[in-house]
């Protein structure tokens, strides 16, 4: 008839769950920041067009428009310092590129040979090309990775 719902009383039983939660909490994905030192002549004055691809998709590597996360920044002179915030816990790549004409993608002569400068993280080359994913792979956990990156 009457259906008897058991009361939660707080107190002792109370306490289990957050124990249990305050445990798994180190388990949870942090994130890490990465710091990017780029170097190279001809970036001044400059839009420096920075893509970073994740190991989940490292297919993708290195495309001009399917990437992790973007950022663009106007350089000054011919080094910059980019800072890329709150990226969880894994394997990444990292490719950059000076855009000259400010159109938002690397331009290329006939050929496919880029026109404007470039690099990659590890300062991974290609022979015939852009080099492998794991050529420029590299591991950022909680804390900070600092990577510098020469554009050629």
């Amino acid at each position: 008839m009457f259906k008897v719902h058991p009361v939660i009383k707080s107190g002792r039983n109370m306490r289990y769950p957050l124990f249990i939660a305050a445990l798994l909490l180190p388990f949870a994905a942090q994130a890490g920041e990465l710091k990017l030192e780029l170097e190279g002549k001809g970036m001044a004055g400059n839009q420096i067009r920075v893509a970073v691809y994740s190991a989940k998709a490292p297919e993708q590597f290195p495309s001009d428009d399917k990437f992790f996360r973007g950022i663009v920044n106007e350089a000054t002179g011919d080094r910059l310092t980019v800072l890329i915030p709150d990226l969880p816990s894994g394997k990444y790549a990292v490719a950059v590129y000076v855009d000259h004409n400010k159109n938002g993608k690397q331009d290329k002569n006939l050929l496919g040979v880029p026109k404007e400068i470039y690099g990659f993280s590890n300062n991974a080359r290609g022979m015939f090309g852009p080099p492998d994913f794991a050529e420029a792979a590299f591991d950022i956990g909680e804390n900070a990775a600092t990577k510098s990156i020469q554009l050629h």
